[in-house]
């Protein structure tokens, strides 16, 4: 559908004065859009990274990246980062993290609002995925699971376990997700709102809910 015939259809649904809000809101939009996409592609570059064409941001995503870490994102990105870009209700901006040489792959056509991507080994992210409001991926423990190791921010830094997390294609990841170390999803995986999931190898087209998460079948599409 061209946009203009599915803007006049969201037209459609409001009656005056309030068809101004939906008005306003795309106006901001455009104008929020276009200043921070071109942001967050400067600060990508300014950090040794990439993105291919067609990436879109609406608000700030931070990037943070290593002197040995990598971000290399595919074709079409989008990302939410702003409260009224997704009204999900989204409590902080997008944030794309690589700690020392940590490493985050996305794919094409991918897309997140207001979700934490932090890296010390390598997270990937597949084609057409979906990753939902307040989302949350770690490759990593951000201290360690010794007390001791806890007293010195050396030795806790050096003894973080880190083991990497592959998201297939075309999964999507309902809002409040936390996907932990070592977690691999197979294509077309639904993972409920606020699941926490430390599943090691999840199979392609299944339905995970819950904290722990677990498998519960498939989702009803398929």
């Amino acid at each position: 559908m061209p946009p203009a015939t599915r803007w006049a259809r969201a037209l459609r649904k409001h009656r005056f004065p309030g068809v101004l809000v939906p008005v306003w809101d795309h106006a901001v939009r455009t104008v929020s859009a276009a200043a921070w996409s071109a942001w967050a592609r400067w600060m990508l570059g300014l950090q040794g990274c990439s993105a291919g064409p067609g990436l879109r941001a609406d608000g700030q995503v931070i990037v943070r990246v290593g002197c040995s870490g990598a971000i290399r994102i595919g074709r079409g990105f989008m990302a939410n980062s702003r409260p009224l870009s997704n009204l999900v209700g989204l409590s902080r901006p997008c944030i794309l993290c690589c700690y020392d040489d940590g490493r985050i792959t996305i794919g094409d056509h991918s897309g997140m609002s207001g979700a934490v991507v932090s890296a010390r080994s390598h997270v990937r992210i597949g084609n057409h995925v979906n990753i939902g409001g307040d989302v949350r991926i770690y490759d990593h423990d951000f201290h360690s699971l010794d007390a001791a190791d806890r007293r010195d921010p050396i030795r806790d830094k050096d003894n973080c376990r880190s083991e990497p997390v592959t998201i297939g294609n075309d999964v999507f990841i309902g809002a409040g997700a936390i996907v932990l170390k070592g977690v691999t999803v197979g294509d077309r995986t639904v993972i409920g709102a606020g699941a926490v999931v430390t599943l090691r190898d999840i199979p392609p087209d299944s339905l995970v809910v819950g904290n722990p998460a677990r498998i519960v079948g498939r989702p009803a599409a398929s």
